[in-house]
Order: C-alpha cells, then structure tokens, then sequence
C-alpha cells in the first residue's frame, strides 16, 4: 500500500493494517536465557579480575606461580568468581518448574545446600586454576610478566571460572551432582598430597593427611566436610530421580515393582554424615572416633550394594554385576593389607574410597539413564481411543 493510501485509509477511519510478527525475547528460563547469564557472569568476572590484577600487581612483574605471581592471585579471584557465579544461577535455576522444589526445602537445607556447594565450585576453580599457572611456570622457567599481561591472565581465569560455574549452577541435577562430587574430591586429595610438608604421610596413613602438624590439614579436612554435605544433598536430587522413575513405569505399564528409596536414601545420607564427620573429627584429635566413622561409611556402603537390587530392581543386570565385583575389589583390598601386608593401610584406603566414590556416580548415572528410558516409555504409550 503507498503512503498516500495509507494516508486516506487514515483519514476514512479504516484501521491501520496489522503489523508484522515481532521476534519476543525468549523467556528468561531458557537455555538460552542461561547462556546469556553465564556470558554476562563472566564478563563480570573478566572486570573485576582486572580491578584485583591491577592493584595486587601494581609497580612489580610477577612469576606465573609462587611468591604472589599470577597463578595465587589468580587462583583467588577464579574461586570467589565461581562461588559467586553458581549461587546466582542455583539460586535463580529453583524458579524453573523442574527445580521448584529446591525452593520448598527446609531453609536450612538449602542454606547447606547453597554453601556446600558454591564451596565445591570455588574450590575446583581454585585449585585448577593454581595447579595450572604451576606447570606454566615449570614450562616458561624464568618467565615474569608487566602488570598488565598479568592482569589479563587473571581476568581470563577468572571469567572461565564464572561461566563455567553459572553452567553449572543453572543446569544442576543429580547427574552433574555425582560428577561434581567426584571432581571435587580427587581434586581436593590430590592438592593435599602434592602440597604437604611431609613426603613420608604415604607410609602412615592416608588419614594423617588432615593431622593439624601436615601442613594441609585444613584443605584436606574441608574436603571431606564438603564432599560428605554433597554426598546427603545428593540423596535429595536421588528421591527426586527414584520417584520420576516409579511414575514413568507406571504410566508406561512396565511390570516392575516400585522402588523402595527409604533405606537408599538413608544410606546415602549416613555415608554422606560419616565422610563429614571423618573431616571433622580429624586422626589426631580422636582416633578412635575417627577411625569408627570411616568404617561406618564403608559399612553403609556395603549395605547399599547389597540391598539395592532388592530395592530397586529393573536396573541393568551388569549394573548389579558391577556392583558385587566393586564390593569385592573393596574387600580384598583390606585383605591385602590385613592379614596379608602386601601394602600399607594407605593403599588399602585409597582403593576402598576409589571404589565408593565410583559406585556412588555409576549408581546416580544408571538412575539418570533409568529415568530417561522411562520417560521414553511413557512418552511412546498411546491411550486408546473411546
């Protein structure tokens, strides 16, 4: 229509024609939207890393690592950037229909939950971020960098750390849980053992890495602590997942019994309390106790693996498989060391706690995939007509 037609239109009291389709911004729950949040988290990240470069290396070329380099400061700002990144995005992500009931949860549960878990992340992009600017200076040997090449080195790490934290935190869900907690806990136990002031803590035992005289009693102890409060909070995100799979059976007509996820649930959680308390009650304040709390872990473990095919059938039978040999590895680990003195109570540990701590993701992984064949299954159930 020409403009003095539109012009006449006007004029005769004829309507104006309807306008084009408008491209609506796609609503804020999106993954979209999430990757938009991450980018604008990281930029942040990316400014104020600069801010804390500048003055922390104002008038001095630091190394890439050691004595205030890049890699120490950059360390800091990578982890308060992902600590800050995650609780944005998990606090956000409990509005998604999906999530809401991370919202309905006791308050101090989801203070627990939120502190538990923005310490994993701050800890992982800590602990990477200085393990990496370590082997850069073993690579550049000598190397020293200006402010501002430094700065800009801070601010890269800094901004991974916030997007990659903000992925997380958004997109949170058992499946990712199992593979933050065990990331979390290999990198936490590794840092203590490449970090102590004792080469000969292998000979003693594992535990002797959180004794207050080793140097890294506190990030070891931190570690256990954490990982045991991701381990219960994991328990919750299981019930979630036990119960969307008992429905999706249901509605697709699958002739499987229901699960029973109370005693699942519970082993979980006295697995996830005994590793805490192991952290808390360190080996050389109270052997003892200690030494009992990590048995009772292993014992709840073994429980679970037990029973899980009683209580949760339908499962993959080389899942339930996999699970007895797990248990059995575990077991002549400790006869390795006791009676037999193969090797020392720190191999024992450390194949018993690798052997849990795998169960555990392979255990959360099958019920991820249980859920989606499930969810499949129903899907393809047409209803009959009248």
């Amino acid at each position: 229509m020409s403009d003095d037609a539109v012009g006449t239109a006007r004029g005769a009291g004829v309507p104006d024609p309807a306008p084009g389709p408008r491209a609506r911004p796609r609503p804020q729950g999106t993954a979209t939207g999430a990757e938009v949040r991450a980018l604008i988290a990281a930029g942040a990240a990316v400014a104020a890393g600069l801010a804390v470069a500048l003055w922390a290396f104002a008038d001095r070329r630091p190394a890439l690592s050691g004595d205030r380099g890049v890699g120490d400061v950059a360390a800091i700002v990578a982890g308060a950037a992902a600590a800050l990144a995650f609780a944005l995005a998990y606090r956000r992500s409990s509005s998604d229909p999906d999530r809401r009931w991370l919202a309905e949860r006791p308050l101090w549960r989801r203070l627990l939950g939120l502190v538990a878990l923005a310490f994993a992340h701050a800890a992982i992009a800590f602990m990477v971020t200085w393990a990496s600017f370590q082997i850069f200076q073993r690579a550049f040997t000598g190397v020293s960098l200006d402010t501002f090449a430094a700065a800009l080195l801070t601010a890269v790490a800094a901004a991974l750390a916030a997007y990659s934290s903000h992925q997380s935190g958004s997109r949170m869900d058992s499946f990712a849980l199992s593979n933050l907690l065990a990331t979390y806990l290999a990198a936490g136990v590794l840092t203590s053992m490449v970090t102590t002031s004792r080469t000969d803590w292998w000979e003693i035992n594992f535990s002797v890495l959180g004794a207050a005289d080793y140097g890294v009693a506190l990030a070891f102890n931190a570690t256990l602590v954490t990982a045991g409060a991701v381990i219960a909070l994991l328990a919750e995100y299981m019930t979630r997942d036990l119960r969307a799979l008992d429905l999706h059976r249901a509605r697709s007509g699958e002739g499987v019994a229901r699960s029973r996820e109370r005693p699942i649930i519970a082993c979980f959680v006295l697995i996830g309390l005994f590793l805490a308390g192991s952290g808390l009650v360190p080996v050389d304040v109270f052997m003892p106790l200690h030494n009992s709390l990590a048995t009772a872990m292993t014992a709840s473990y073994t429980v679970l693996v037990l029973g899980v095919r009683a209580w949760l059938p339908g499962l993959s039978r080389t899942f339930y498989i996999a699970g007895y040999v797990m248990l059995g590895a575990a077991v002549l680990s400790v006869l390795l060391w006791v009676p037999l003195g193969y090797y020392t109570m720190t191999g024992m540990e450390l194949v018993v706690a690798g052997v849990i701590l795998a169960w555990l993701v392979l255990f959360t992984r099958h019920v991820a995939a249980a859920v989606e064949d499930g969810r499949a299954a129903a899907t393809a159930v047409v209803p009959e007509g009248p």
